[in-house]
């Protein structure tokens, strides 16, 4: 059986679903990645990524992320699409492009596909509330962090020194905003993975922040980042999961999120959950991890225990078993 698993266009600063694909390349026999050769931004480059598809479907075809999922109708072969989340990947502030990504991304293309997957439940929920004829086709299968993420203890001397935070990502979503001016006063060094807006930079200076910045990393870097870090940083508004929580337990370092979208589901007691919309409670939380060392301590054990339950080979062993159902 010959499995292909298509890639969304390569965009700067986006590797997470990538990463997810390679994991399940090295984790299940006779899977190939084909990555999509243009951005669906118009006609031309949707037309070219269909020829694609159609020239390079298999037995089985994996669209590992729903934007280009107009492809689907004309694929030979049976079909499946993963959904990451759903407001995400719906949102813009034009009705027009709205009305567009959700009748050309899924009211219609799903009619054409055999498996919708939902990383979470909470997904799973959003997309039967907006495509219920879909329901039946849907099946939950959580992502896993890369096996290169394997526990590294955290400095011994964390409270004599300036505890270094980790914040992955800079979209509105991710609520840097409001962790800037939670850290005024506070010594502590803000490393950020993401590109910066202007807005984002005057606040670090108004706020005073020392901070580092990095932006399309590989996924070595981005694991050395997690172990030079002290803290994660992930108050997120919207989450279809949460990466970081998996990531950051199976590294050992505490995180600091809240309960927005799936991140309840995926972390359970294994953070220190704040209020995303509340500056005061955001800085709360960071200084109870930086001053409370068995605190500290009991969500590092949280989130190791937490991770086990996301672990490369779950995943593969649910999707191998997709797979493998639509090959009978």
């Amino acid at each position: 059986m010959s499995t292909v698993i298509f890639l969304r266009h390569k965009t700067l600063g986006q590797n997470s679903i990538e990463e997810l694909a390679a994991s399940l390349q090295q984790g299940i026999s006779q899977v190939v990645l084909k990555t999509f050769p243009a951005p669906s931004t118009n006609i031309w480059g949707m037309l070219k990524n269909i020829t694609f598809a159609i020239k390079h479907a298999g037995e089985v075809n994996h669209l590992a992320a729903p934007v280009e999922s107009y492809v689907l109708p004309f694929m030979r072969g049976k079909r499946i699409v993963t959904w990451h989340d759903v407001s995400t990947a719906l949102q813009s502030r034009s009705r027009l492009k709205k009305f567009l990504r959700f009748n050309v991304s899924m009211r219609w293309p799903m009619r054409y596909a055999d498996f919708i997957v939902a990383i979470s439940e909470s997904t799973r929920r959003e997309l039967e509330s907006i495509y219920p004829q879909g329901a039946a086709k849907i099946r939950v299968i959580p992502n896993s962090y890369n096996r290169l993420f394997t526990y590294t203890p955290a400095r011994s001397t964390f409270e004599m020194l300036t505890p270094v935070i980790l914040h992955i990502g800079t979209a509105r979503r991710k609520n840097l905003e409001r962790v800037i001016p939670a850290l005024e006063g506070i010594d502590c060094i803000l490393r950020i993975v993401g590109r910066l807006s202007a807005e984002q930079n005057l606040l670090l200076d108004k706020h005073q922040i020392s901070f580092t910045q990095e932006s399309d990393v590989s996924l070595e870097r981005i694991i050395e980042l997690y172990r030079e870090a002290d803290i994660i940083s992930f108050p997120s508004l919207y989450e279809g999961f949460g990466m970081p929580i998996i990531e950051a337990g199976a590294i050992g370092r505490p995180v600091v999120s809240s309960r927005a979208g799936a991140i309840p589901e995926i972390a359970q007691d294994s953070v220190c959950y704040v209020d995303p919309e509340d500056i005061s409670s955001i800085r709360s939380g960071f200084l109870r991890v930086i001053h409370e060392g068995s605190y500290r301590k009991e969500l590092i054990e949280k989130g190791r225990s937490n991770a086990q339950r996301y672990s490369p080979t779950h995943m593969c062993s649910a999707y191998a078993d997709l797979y493998e159902s639509l090959s009978r």
